[in-house]
């Protein structure tokens, strides 16, 4: 299965959602990146950590963060300007945010080797924290790593 469809497969589970949404808010972490990382190890796939973090810090600083910005902004009313108007631009935002995440985990896909035996989900959410340089605590990777169990 591809990374994308696993992706997209997951985080349609709740818990999965809550606690990739946790990370992010709470943590400052890459939901792509990180379900790239449990893949990669559910798959038994090894990936240069550090290349892939580097891509993803990029990305997010250049593209992700920027449009989760603006379609946060959009969340609220906003004076003067119609929420019939609002609210379609503030989704239109929500599906170019997706795409991009779909080229994020496309692109990380792409650094990941071939499968083999599966590796501990949570060792390599451990690990790409720790090659992203600001890994958060240890028990909110332990929570997604339980949710995507």
């Amino acid at each position: 299965m591809t990374l994308w469809d696993w992706a997209l497969q997951v985080y349609a589970r709740q818990d999965v959602a809550d606690a990739c949404l946790s990370l992010q808010d709470a943590h400052g972490q890459n939901v792509p990146y990180l379900l790239w990382a449990a893949w990669a190890a559910g798959e038994g796939r090894v990936a240069d950590a550090k290349a892939a973090a580097r891509l993803m810090k990029q990305w997010d600083a250049e593209v992700g963060a920027p449009l989760r910005g603006v379609r946060r902004a959009l969340k609220a009313p906003f004076p003067a300007v119609a929420d019939t108007a609002r609210e379609p631009f503030r989704q239109a935002l929500k599906d170019v945010k997706l795409q991009g995440e779909r080229v994020l985990l496309e692109s990380l896909e792409a650094l990941s080797g071939p499968a083999g035996p599966p590796l501990d989900v949570l060792e390599g959410l451990l690990a790409a924290a720790a090659a992203s340089g600001d890994p958060p605590r240890r028990s909110a990777l332990e929570r997604l790593a339980t949710a995507l169990a």
